[in-house]
């Protein structure tokens, strides 16, 4: 039976937690590490969804962006969106494509080849086979923005860290994601939903991984093997998933950390191995190792620690003479486009071009006038010692550690040889 319980509207865990500049899953006060909400987390300045740096300079549609792609969004992310409006309607999207299954919306193999054509034919942002389902085409919101996987929520396409907020954020989606795998199973097994049968029917259909997919998802036969005695009633268990999740909040992390997660590894072989020839360049070589059954998947509290790995370089000011460097130019902005006017508060631009001397642009980025000021002490060069945190430039912008760090991951400053 169904919970009669409603959450109360105002339930932090249906709304965005800010960390930082940036928005992520309500959720996520509840199910990571109470010490990610101590970070300084990286801005990501010039990944703005809603005024896409990718079609600005790309070719990516202004409408899709990056949602050509099929989140895994687990059951009680689904579950809790319900208790929201829109909520049910977004669940009911997912199901006439085909894409729900009990562990919550999972790509079909089918789905999964047609994102690795994209990715082959360089139509990842333009094409419309792997549209994301939780994309508002009205307006380009997410209609799960609260509720988004891990994948979603650590992705930003341009990096403030360059390579060492990429390998930040890889670590962070990593622990995400495998909290989620383990919750969204938790929450069947306590419900009642036979898991081990659900994983078995899976094994099972690995001989036929060709023909399980629809256009858009799973077909119909498949679905009714994965959901048994659950089969119409799909609604319904997404709703108890989401409630379990909110009852037992408190303790969610470390459910995360004492479940074991199943799969079955003869499926997914048999998966990456159905991958078209012509696709097999995207296929990651280690996919293909063959995995034991009963081997177990790393603790998030063992990824955790390689994420705290990953910040700390973050922030880090090695020793050196730096200056702006040959590809960079910093110009007013004077709001000659749409990225421009956008970001009309900020007086200045960072123009990166693609090399020295070059006009193609790579990126760029708006910043304000105590920024503007900072990066003028390395015009003419500046050695980085601590004598620069007394600057009063640096202290006027309250978090210039921070800034110089993000310029240099970015190439914005770059290390000069003295001789």
């Amino acid at each position: 039976m169904v919970r009669s319980l409603v959450l109360d509207p105002n339930d932090p865990i249906l709304h965005p937690l800010r960390l930082g500049a940036n928005q992520f899953p309500g959720a996520w006060a509840y199910t990571m590490p109470k010490e990610l909400r101590g970070l300084r987390m990286p801005d990501e300045r010039r990944a703005t969804c809603m005024n896409c740096p990718k079609s600005c300079y790309e070719d990516y549609r202004n409408d899709y962006r990056c949602c050509t792609y099929h989140p895994r969004i687990p059951n009680y992310l689904l579950g809790l969106n319900m208790q929201t409006p829109g909520g049910e309607a977004a669940l009911e999207t997912i199901m006439k494509r085909g894409l729900l299954l009990p562990e919550g919306m999972h790509h079909s193999p089918g789905q999964w080849y047609d994102y690795l054509d994209d990715l082959e034919n360089e139509n990842f942002g333009k094409s419309v086979k792997v549209l994301c389902p939780m994309l508002d085409e009205s307006n380009g919101y997410c209609r799960a923005h609260a509720f988004r996987n891990s994948v979603c929520s650590t992705f930003f396409c341009l990096k403030d860290h360059g390579n060492a907020g990429d390998e930040f954020w890889s670590q962070i989606q990593t622990l995400g994601t495998q909290v989620e795998m383990s919750l969204a199973q938790w929450a069947l097994r306590v419900i009642g939903f036979d898991i081990d049968t659900y994983f078995k029917k899976f094994t099972a259909l690995a001989d036929e991984v060709r023909h399980v997919s629809t256009i858009s998802g799973w077909k119909e036969h498949v679905l009714d093997q994965l959901w048994g005695s659950w089969r119409g009633r799909e609604k319904e268990l997404m709703l108890e998933c989401g409630l379990l999740a909110a009852e037992h909040r408190d303790d969610l992390w470390e459910i995360a950390n004492n479940y074991e997660i199943q799969e079955s590894a003869k499926f997914n072989i048999s998966m990456i191995k159905a991958v078209p020839d012509h696709l097999q360049g995207q296929v990651d070589p280690e996919d293909l190792e063959e995995d034991d059954e009963d081997s177990e998947a790393a603790k998030p509290r063992d990824i955790w620690k390689q994420c705290t790995k990953a910040y700390e370089k973050l922030w880090d000011l090695p020793e050196g003479h730096y200056a702006i460097g040959g590809r960079v130019e910093i110009v007013p902005n004077h709001g000659i486009d749409k990225e421009a006017l956008y970001h009309e508060g900020k007086p200045y631009s960072i123009r990166v071009y693609t090399r020295k001397g070059s006009r193609t642009l790579d990126w760029r980025m708006f910043i304000d006038q105590a920024e503007y000021d900072l990066l003028q002490l390395f015009k003419e060069g500046r050695t980085m010692d601590w004598t620069l945190l007394l600057h009063p430039s640096v202290k006027a912008l309250g978090r210039g550690k921070e800034f110089i760090a993000e310029m240099l991951e970015s190439k914005v400053l770059v290390r000069e040889a003295l001789h």
